[in-house]
């Protein structure tokens, strides 16, 4: 059975997968130009394709009769990965015994492949296979894998079959477990979801309203970033409640129950909205002491509430090497502190050589390996540097958009153009030079900061790319436009949200909420 969730997944999403991975804007996934067979096929699968029933019906009787014959190490062994996993996983799950559903949660502990998304989709056939068997003994085995699984492409699919498991809502009501917290995150990642591809089915078939109503009435007494986290993508999810109102489908039921948890959610919105608006003294206060996991939910807490933690950011970065670092630096993108800027330019300036790196040859590909020191969060500094401008702000970047490494060159150049420069010629041909770079990302964020400057040549070419026939491009263009700030572009994007395309009218709509988001923090 195809995955119901996932059968208006967004294909060019694939392709823009800065866009589904949402707040990671910084780490976007490169798809290569030829996707793996399994990708391929899965594609297919999710757009409406079949698996050959004969296929799956033989290897549902091989398979049965290893199983009663006892030999489960042998069932295990054909579960590898290739075009056949999908087969043997619906056969398993077709076939639904003990044996079967233990095999197939075993299988939720293994990495099949170094390839991400292929690996998505193989955990993704797992959960569906799972989930279509009704048997709550595997939701604490989908909870513990979603914590390697939700951070891969596709994650949000993952999350959506978890959260619709019978049984799951009752792991939300133990924040204080391991099951619980992975619960929490796995909710978020789902709600996260429905803003990057996931069907609206999800909130009738998880029964998203009456679960949170449950998670509101027997929330934690104290302040719990988890919650804080799930409670601002509730409120994101109501104001984004008109795209979600089209028709699942025909059938009135759909409809009606879409409907009924829309309006559940919409009156916990304002409850919601105050406990967010009250949470971030909290957050801070706790950041001093949290250590490992408590810390990065602390700080994804603070980056959704866009909340200013300068202050006690700034002390705990002073000494952190750990493995939080860069959410941390990530953190201070929303903070309005005027120390942050000079303290992150001085920081760098201790740990990377950048006017020597600079005078290298630019490369047009980024090495195997890492040029910086590992541990030091340099391109999360030239990110996060883009809420910080100043003229020294804006030196430092244009040193940075000399690197060699086009890492760290796109991210520098991605960092220009988001106040009136204070060097205008200096700035405009530094992204020039950048214009034309090897790298066809630099050159990449060298047009969207010219479009942000409103330089004609770029906006005309986001608005070409947005109105022509090639739906990569087009698709690729609206990605940019809301990662990059283009508000210029805000006409034209509104345009495409009447697209005869349900993809293109659905990334557009999501492009302005993202926009306005931003234009409302700053």
């Amino acid at each position: 059975m195809i995955p119901l969730l996932a059968l208006a997944i967004l294909v060019p999403m694939l392709i823009a997968a800065g866009f589904l991975l949402g707040r990671h804007a910084a780490r976007r996934l490169i798809i290569r130009e030829e996707l793996s067979a399994v990708t391929r096929q899965h594609i297919d699968l999710f757009q409406g394709g079949q698996l050959n029933e004969g296929i799956v019906e033989a290897a549902k009787a091989k398979l049965s009769e290893l199983l009663e014959h006892g030999e489960v190490a042998a069932v295990e062994a054909s579960l590898r990965p290739g075009m056949n996993y999908v087969v043997h996983v619906r056969a398993l799950a077709e076939i639904g015994t003990d044996d079967a559903c233990e095999i197939l949660e075993r299988q939720l502990q293994r990495r099949l492949t170094d390839d991400e998304l292929e690996q998505s989709w193989y955990w993704i056939d797992l959960a569906n296979g799972l989930r279509s068997l009704n048997r709550q003994e595997s939701l604490p085995h989908l909870l513990r894998c979603s914590e390697a699984a939700g951070e891969l492409p596709l994650g949000h699919f993952f999350a959506a079959e978890t959260t619709c498991f019978l049984g799951f809502a009752s792991y939300l009501n133990q924040p204080d477990t391991p099951l619980g917290r992975a619960a929490l995150r796995v909710l978020h990642r789902a709600l996260e979801g429905l803003r990057f591809g996931v069907q609206s089915q999800l909130i009738v078939e998880a029964r998203l309203g009456e679960v949170l109503e449950d998670l509101w009435d027997n929330r934690p007494e104290q302040v719990h970033p988890l919650m804080v986290r799930v409670a601002a993508e509730v409120i994101r999810l109501v104001r984004r409640a008109p795209h979600h109102r089209d028709p699942v489908d025909e059938e009135a039921a759909d409809w009606e129950g879409l409907h009924w948890q829309m309006s559940r959610l919409e009156a916990l919105e304002p409850l919601l909205d105050d406990y967010c608006q009250e949470a971030a003294t909290y957050l801070r206060a706790a950041l001093p002491s949290a250590r490992a996991a408590h810390l990065r939910d602390l700080l994804h807490a603070l980056i959704d509430l866009k909340a200013d933690a300068a202050p006690e950011l700034l002390t705990l970065l002073q000494d952190s090497r750990g493995p939080s670092t860069e959410l941390m630096v990530e953190t201070l993108s929303h903070s309005r502190d005027e120390r942050v800027g000079p303290w992150l330019r001085a920081w760098t300036a201790r740990h990377v050589p950048m006017s020597r790196r600079a005078r290298w040859r630019r490369q047009p590909l980024p090495p195997g390996r890492s040029s910086i020191a590992p541990g030091f969060p340099y391109r999360t500094v030239l990110r996060t540097l883009r809420s910080h401008g100043s003229p020294e702000t804006e030196a430092f970047l244009i040193v940075a958009a000399g690197d060699w490494d086009p890492t760290y060159r796109y991210a520098a150049v991605g960092s220009l153009g988001w106040w009136e420069p204070f060097r205008r010629d200096e700035v405009l041909a530094c992204l020039a030079n950048a214009r034309r770079d090897p790298s066809p990302e630099v050159r990449q964020y060298a047009r969207a900061a010219l479009a942000r400057l409103g330089e004609r040549a770029a906006l005309q070419w986001f608005r070409t790319a947005l109105t022509g026939e090639d739906t990569h491009r087009t698709h690729e263009a609206i990605q940019l436009a809301s990662q990059e700030g283009l508000t210029l572009l805000w006409p034209d994007l509104d345009r495409l949200t009447d697209s005869t395309d349900s993809d293109v009218a659905h990334h557009a709509r999501e492009a302005l909420e993202r926009l306005r988001e931003e234009m409302d923090e700053r």
